[in-house]
């Protein structure tokens, strides 16, 4: 009498169900020079440096799911930096960025393509801050993509913490928690 063997391709059928099955997300806590918050764990710390450009601001980059993109910025309280003219500055240079840190090939910010610009209000650190809310086109290999970059202020008395969050219209619905998650927890030290 032959045995069957049914062990092996039910194992074989159950590693593979496992593997396909998406890591459950956690929140991960980020603490360093001051700087707290706590970030869901498909999300990537990129950077944490002082700019080449000005050694006195800080960047701390975030990266979530489908390019999504948080921005923290430190400046010293004595600096000109103002929402509005931070907002205008990256709208004006925001091809040559997004080429620079994406490696996209050919792309082009569509300025004829229902660009605006308007006020936005988030909760941050407990409480309402006034913001800054641009929406465009990306054009990626002939494709437009519409995105969303918003820009929030914070004075902590020692430091302007300047906030940019980015991303495709598309994921938009799906990144608002991530950026909550940041938002809700974000502290700096004395």
């Amino acid at each position: 009498m032959m045995r069957r063997r049914v062990g092996f391709p039910l194992l074989v059928a159950l590693s593979l169900a496992l593997a396909a099955c998406p890591t459950p997300r956690t929140v991960e806590a980020y603490r360093k020079d001051g700087l707290h918050f706590s970030h869901f764990s498909d999300w990537k710390i990129s950077e944490d440096r002082a700019l080449p450009t000005n050694r006195n601001v800080r960047e701390v980059v975030l990266h979530g799911p489908d390019e999504a993109l948080l921005i923290l910025l430190c400046f010293p309280e004595t600096s000109d930096v103002s929402l509005e003219k931070f907002a205008a500055g990256v709208a004006k240079g925001r091809a040559a960025a997004i080429k620079k840190n994406l490696g996209f090939g050919p792309l082009t910010v569509g300025e004829e393509s229902g660009n605006a610009t308007h006020a936005t209000i988030a909760k941050i650190a407990g409480e309402e801050s006034a913001g800054v809310q641009q929406t465009f086109d990306l054009e990626v290999l002939g494709q437009k993509i519409p995105h969303q970059a918003s820009y929030y202020m914070l004075h902590t008395g020692k430091i302007k913490l300047m906030i940019t969050a980015q991303v495709a219209l598309k994921h938009l619905a799906t990144t608002r928690p991530a950026w909550q998650q940041v938002f809700d927890t974000l502290a700096i030290d004395p």
